[in-house]
């Protein structure tokens, strides 16, 4: 059992699942993380990507939905960094500094994951205004492999991705609630479901 400064750590459910991953790592594996985990900064692309695509066409309620992501999206990031400024949890490996060696470091306090729910906010966000399961099924394995990289990298702890992608989802079920709500206050609205729109992830 891993020890540090006399204080048994294995019992330490984070840890253990962190050192874990620690110990499997490979050098092909490194960089397909790396690139996973900074995919998520490609998100504010599609509520963009949906607005100017409704604008272009003149359809409203590709708009509609796409106000409807980027007010996810925005929410989602100030959730995000006011809990963590909150909490104030120190990242793993500054935390276990002589045991946890990370591929990346961030200035940032560590819970809960920006990155888990960014994605996660995303994912959901688009699962809801159209579930499709050529929709559904991509948006979230791509979240799950970007929490998963955050875990690899060293970054995170599993408690901290599996609060962000509570989070993030949490904030996408909501906004989408909202905008159904105003929808049916406003009848004349045409129904944010009614267009298909072609999202491709790339990893």
């Amino acid at each position: 059992m891993l020890t540090m400064g006399g204080t048994l750590r294995s019992q330490d459910l984070d840890f253990r699942i962190l050192y874990d991953l620690q110990q499997h790592r490979t050098p092909n594996a490194d960089v397909a993380m790396k690139w996973v985990s900074n995919s998520v900064w490609l998100t504010p692309i599609t509520p963009l990507g949906m607005a100017v695509g409704g604008w272009t066409v003149n359809n409203q309620p590709l708009l509609n939905n796409s106000a409807t992501v980027g007010c996810t999206w925005l929410g989602t990031i100030g959730l995000t960094l006011g809990t963590k400024f909150i909490v104030r949890r120190p990242r793993p490996y500054q935390a276990y500094p002589d045991i946890l060696v990370p591929l990346t470091t961030e200035p940032d306090p560590s819970f809960p994951s920006g990155h888990t729910s960014m994605a996660f906010c995303t994912a959901t966000s688009l699962s809801l205004l159209y579930p499709y399961w050529y929709v559904v099924v991509p948006s979230m394995l791509w979240a799950t492999s970007v929490g998963f990289s955050r875990l690899y990298l060293g970054v995170h702890y599993p408690t901290d991705v599996l609060t962000g992608a509570l989070l993030g989802a949490g904030v996408a079920w909501v906004a989408y609630n909202v905008a159904q709500r105003i929808q049916e206050d406003n009848p004349m609205m045409p129904p944010n479901k009614a267009v298909v729109v072609p999202i491709s992830f790339h990893f």
